[in-house]
Order: structure tokens, then sequence, then C-alpha cells
């Protein structure tokens, strides 16, 4: 039979028994956690970005080749009028490029300092002026086969699409298409082409910029709204050339 102090002493130490038990589970649980977390961290870093997918970087080849293929079947059509080219690019330009996105990074830093109403002008005025420059430029071009040759990353995100231009004299050069996944729908869309290296959207801002700092933003409304109405000709250069009330009237 327990003594009297044998009985106190368990007693004593029998409610803290649980309480080594509660501290050992938790013990155990954050260690687990911490476990899990970190391969959770691993997994992630080791994880392929969207643009290394084989299968992706395929679906992006293909989309740059039929569009291209689209454009070059426009251009070979010898019937159609000016009109008709506009219209088959306006489409295709809906279809594969991301306007909205080249449309602010050509009017670049100036977004700032335009009214509401202005941007909306802008923006309602760019698709039909990104058209009206790429047909007239497209149609100078003897473009006749556009052959992709390989795609590559750019970033988490982004693809260049890799392409060689072969024109009527057998002469090639190198078209890089900048391609970006569509976040809120399956698709892709091209935000900037780089001919040879030099990249059209910068191009574009360059140019916007020198109006802009020669004319203001209504100066650019003017000029922009000048080129989409066929009143004064596409550039055939990157040069700045403002045009005059004289020769917008004329």
């Amino acid at each position: 039979m327990q003594k009297p102090a044998q009985i106190r002493a368990i007693a004593k130490t029998a409610p803290y028994q649980p309480r080594r038990v509660v501290f050992a589970a938790l013990a155990t649980i954050t260690l687990l956690t911490t476990l899990l977390w970190s391969q959770g961290v691993r997994a992630a870093d080791n994880a392929v970005n969207i643009n290394e997918d084989p299968a992706v970087q395929q679906e992006v080849a293909d989309f740059i080749q039929n569009l291209a293929d689209k454009a070059l079947t426009t251009l070979n059509q010898k019937e159609y009028t000016l009109m008709d080219q506009e219209n088959r690019f306006r489409e295709i330009l809906l279809e594969g490029f991301n306007v909205s996105y080249i449309g602010k990074i050509s009017l670049g830093r100036h977004r700032k300092e335009a009214t509401s109403q202005q941007l909306n002008s802008y923006f309602t005025l760019f698709p039909d002026y990104l058209v009206k420059i790429y047909t007239s430029r497209l149609t100078k071009l003897d473009t006749r086969e556009v052959q992709v040759k390989t795609v590559l990353p750019n970033g988490k995100r982004d693809m260049y699409v890799r392409t060689k231009v072969i024109d009527g004299e057998q002469k090639s050069y190198d078209v890089d298409w900048r391609v970006r996944p569509e976040k809120e729908k399956a698709g892709y869309k091209i935000i900037d082409v780089k001919i040879e290296g030099i990249s059209m959207a910068r191009t574009q801002r360059d140019d916007f910029t020198s109006r802009i700092s020669a004319s203001g933003i209504a100066g650019l409304m003017t000029y922009m709204q000048a080129i989409v109405e066929g009143r004064i000709a596409v550039p055939e250069d990157d040069k700045v050339t403002t045009p005059s009330p004289e020769k917008e009237a004329s």
C-alpha cells in the first residue's frame, strides 16, 4: 500500500503529463509543416515557367506562322484595293496584337500629361493609325515567305519567336515577334516586333515622344488623325514630319 507522501507526489506530477504530450505534438506538427513548406518552395523554384514549356512554345510558333500566312495571303491578293487590304489587316491586327498595350507603351510617360478626353481619343484612334502605318509599309515590301525558326523564353511569361523573312530577291532578314500569353483567356498576343534587332514599339514611342516635344499631345493627335484620314502620307522612314495646317487641308 502506497504511503501518503507517495500519493501526494503522484498527484502533483500527474496533471503535468498531458501538457508534455501537447507540447510534443505541437513540436511534431511544426516540424512537419516546416518540412512540407520547404519542399513546396523547392518545387516552386524548380517549376518550369510557362514560356519554357515545349507544348506552349509550339503553340506560339504555330500562332505566329498562321498569322504571317494570313498577312502574306492578303499581300498577294493583287485584286485587293488599298481599302480591302486595310480592312483585312485590321482583322489581323486585332486578332494577333495587344493593341491597347502597344498604345500605352507608345505614349510612354506622356500618358500622365494627357487629359482623360485626350486619352480616350488617343486609344480610339490608335488602332486605325497602326492599320494605316503597317498597311502602307507592308504593301511596299516584296515578302514571299516567313519561316519560324525558334522560340526563346523572355522573362517568366513572354517569348520571342524568331522568324526568317524572305523577299522576292531571295534576300532574308530576321524578324523577332515578342508574344505574351493572355491572362484572362487562352491565347497569345504580340506586344512587339523586332526587325534586325530594331524594336518597332520603341521606334514608335521615340517618334511619338519627338512629336509631343515639338507640338504637344494635341499636335500628336492632329498628326495621327491626318494619317488615318489620308490627308498626309505615311512617312517612309522614322523622321518626324509634323504636318502644317495647309498640308492637312489639301
